[in-house]
Formats: structure tokens, C-alpha cells, sequence
């Protein structure tokens, strides 16, 4: 899915689950998984683990875009596969297995964003949810199109918020409004997340890609030292505020990742139904 024909001195080869094209200084980054709104599949999970790291050392890259393709954003992770290991017999062990490289993952997925000193714009349109919504969130401008709709579900899954709610969600709207999002896993409509500063802004759908093109470009053309340390400045100061709480959520998502209650709302949620809950 990469495409390669401008990034003449970084090899990005070993890519396949993202789509990437550069163009005069500007990276975009594509999620793409057609008929399940963009969902993050195991090898786009493993690839968002590292792109941030290479594109930070790639000298032609000077400004990232991250996108979805075609209509929406990212509807989250797949959980179903967990759900499947979990319930697999003759393994007393097997939901254990996946809590080490959850937890690594999950904390690089966001941590890698926020330690690219190289600004990533997010363009939204449709959903946004679970890990979705915070890989959006953790960039450093963020817009979207008209209806697009901004969800950490975590909570619906049955899963504490773990994949950077916590650390980023009180920081843009206030405390209060954090738990009423997190803790009810509603979503947030892109208006209205622009007028809470969850976003910066809600700009008409034929206009978007123009207005993030012309933003990195003005980005790109800045002294990008200049540029880079201040949003890395921004970033320590982030961290220091709420990167112990991160951590904790990721502790505490794991614990619920192994409770009847999460495998209970994914099949509920793969079977098209209410939900019913013991607290085990």
C-alpha cells in the first residue's frame, strides 16, 4: 500500500499495512481496511508501532497528515481475535498471552505521536472510535468534516480506556466532560467537538482536504527546529501531567480484558444485541 516514488533516501518497503505517499515534504499516512471502516488489523497495529520513529528520522519528511481512507477515519481495534484466544480450550493459560504486547503496543501507538517532533495534522471524516479516536486526539491539530463523529468506546466494550482516553481527553475538554465521555462511551459529533476544543476545527467536507494541505504546507515551510521543539516542549508538559494515569489505564484495560464482562459485550456487540453485565 505504500507509495514510495518521493522518499528517495528512507526505505519504507517493509510497510504494507499503511498506506503512505509522500509528496514535497508532506507524509500522509492512510488507514485503510475496506469494509470495516478503517478497523486497525493486527499488521496495521504492529506498523503504527514503528512509522512514527522512521518518519521522525526521514530528512524529506517535514510534516505528516494522518487520514482514513475513503469515508471514515478508524472504527478502533479488532477485538474479536482476543475474544476467539480467550474462549479457545485446552489452554487454561491462553488470555494471558496477549497482555505484553497489548500493553507495549497500545503505549507506543500513542507515545509514538507525541515523541515525533515532527507535526502530524489528523483529517477525520466519519468515525473516529476506541483506539481510533485517540491516535486522532494524539496528534497535534486535529479537523474534521461535518458529522464525523469522535468516540472513545472503550467502556461499551467492556474495557477500561486505555488507549490514551485518560491521557489526553482531560487535558482537551476539562475533567468533568472527560468522564462524561469516557465513562459513558458516547460519541461526540465533530460541531460539537470543535466548539469544546476537542478538536480544532469542523470545516465543510469540500473544503477539508484543502484547508490540512494548506496548514502543512505552512507548517512545512516554517524553520522546522523552531517548530518541532516547541510542539516537543508541549509534549513533556503533556506527560508530565497525566502520563502516570496513562499508565495506569493500561494496567487496569488489561484486568478487564480478562473478565466475563468484556467478552460478554464483544459477542454482544458481534451478535447485535444488549449487553448483560454481572461485574466479573
Amino acid at each position: 500500500m505504500s507509495d514510495n516514488a518521493d522518499a528517495t533516501r528512507h526505505d519504507y518497503s517493509r510497510y504494507s499495512g499503511l498506506g503512505l505517499s509522500l509528496s514535497d515534504g508532506i507524509m500522509t499516512v492512510t488507514l485503510s481496511n475496506p469494509g470495516r471502516k478503517n478497523a486497525i488489523t493486527t499488521l496495521q497495529g504492529d506498523e503504527l508501532v514503528t512509522i512514527w520513529e522512521d518518519l521522525w528520522e526521514d530528512p524529506d519528511v517535514r510534516v505528516i497528515i494522518l487520514t482514513g481512507d475513503g469515508g471514515d477515519f478508524c472504527s478502533g481495534a479488532d477485538v474479536s481475535g482476543l475474544v476467539r484466544r480467550a474462549e479457545q480450550p485446552g489452554d487454561p493459560d491462553v488470555r494471558v498471552k496477549p497482555v505484553n504486547p497489548t500493553f507495549r503496543k497500545a503505549r507506543k501507538h500513542v507515545y509514538g505521536i507525541l515523541e515525533c517532533e515532527k507535526p502530524i495534522i489528523a483529517k477525520v471524516r466519519g468515525v473516529a472510535y476506541g483506539l481510533g479516536v485517540n491516535l486522532a486526539l494524539a496528534c497535534d491539530m486535529v479537523f474534521a468534516a461535518p458529522g464525523a463523529r469522535f468516540c472513545d468506546s472503550h467502556v461499551k466494550a467492556g474495557l477500561v480506556a486505555g488507549d490514551g482516553g485518560v491521557l489526553l481527553w482531560p487535558l482537551l475538554v476539562g475533567m468533568h466532560r472527560a468522564k462524561e465521555y469516557l465513562m459513558t462511551g458516547e460519541p461526540v459529533l465533530a460541531e460539537k467537538a470543535a466548539d469544546i476544543g476537542l478538536i480544532n476545527g469542523c470545516i465543510p467536507d469540500d473544503q477539508l482536504d484543502a484547508h490540512v494541505q494548506a496548514l502543512a504546507e505552512r507548517l512545512r515551510d516554517l524553520p522546522p527546529h523552531a517548530v518541532n521543539y516547541t510542539k516537543a516542549a508541549l509534549n513533556v508538559a503533556m506527560r508530565q501531567m497525566t502520563g502516570a494515569a496513562f499508565e495506569m489505564s493500561l494496567g487496569y484495560e488489561i484486568y478487564t480484558m480478562r473478565t466475563n464482562d468484556f467478552r460478554e459485550a464483544t459477542q454482544a456487540m458481534i451478535g447485535k444485541r444488549k449487553g448483560q453485565f454481572r461485574g466479573d
